[in-house]
């Protein structure tokens, strides 16, 4: 466990080093074998793990220590609700300040908000689920259109499994969230750049792609849309 931290936290630190030493490990490997001659294995021949395993955090290890880290942040996000609670019941107590303050409004708002962040906790897995498919689809799908010497479903894992350490953020209070998200598309880059070894071009091609199908889809459904009323 503490080897996966050790990893969790130098990837958060050096994603491009790490990613980097992903890829000479790799190719390091694929040349040993390579200058190996073949023989039948015995019993007594171990491989080395430390040599054979290059491929770093896997989505497990990378989960495990972001949802801590995700609910340190609703136990952040919950604090915060009840120190608003407290200051707004202070402010109701006030003569001069009691009309701001609806006793209805604040209970309805309290519960939704401690609410959302319970089910962003327990949801947190299955986003980082689904960031990570999405992610494997576009990359995957990139890699194997700028030709990708090499093995796409696995540098595809590494690149995407690594950029989820970003999760590390959400122990900063208010904007952690908002960091993470921004910071990810970093972690993605320096992926791209330092392990499938895509050009600056072609990495910023690959981590901007959602952003222009999102726009694509917005201009095809306003046509869709304009053409329906057009035939009213």
């Amino acid at each position: 466990m503490t080897s996966i931290v050790t990893d969790y936290i130098l990837t958060f630190l050096h994603p491009f080093k790490t990613h980097e030493f992903l890829r000479e490990s790799r190719e390091n490997l694929k040349d040993k074998f390579k200058d190996t001659p073949l023989v039948i294995a015995s019993e007594d021949q171990v491989i080395d793990e430390s040599t054979s395993d290059v491929s770093g955090l896997n989505f497990v290890e990378v989960l495990s220590i972001s949802w801590i880290m995700a609910i340190v942040n609703g136990v952040y996000s919950i604090g915060f609700i009840y120190f608003g609670y407290m200051t707004s019941d202070v402010l109701s107590e006030s003569e001069s300040l009691s009309f701001l303050i609806s006793s209805t409004f604040q209970f309805e708002t309290q519960k939704i908000l401690i609410s959302w962040s319970i089910l962003q906790v327990v949801l947190f897995p299955v986003t980082l689920w689904f960031y990570a498919k999405v992610w494997m689809v576009i990359i995957k799908f990139f890699g194997n259109l700028f030709e990708f010497d090499g093995d796409v479903e696995e540098v595809t894992v590494q690149i995407v499994n690594h950029s989820m350490v970003t999760s590390l953020f959400l122990i900063v209070p208010i904007f952690g969230e908002m960091v993470r998200h921004f910071s990810s598309i970093v972690y993605l880059f320096a992926g791209l750049r330092k392990n499938m070894e895509l050009s600056t071009l072609q990495s910023l091609i690959v981590v901007a792609s959602p952003l222009f199908i999102f726009v694509l889809l917005i201009i095809l459904g306003a046509v869709y849309i304009s053409s329906l009323i057009a035939m009213l």
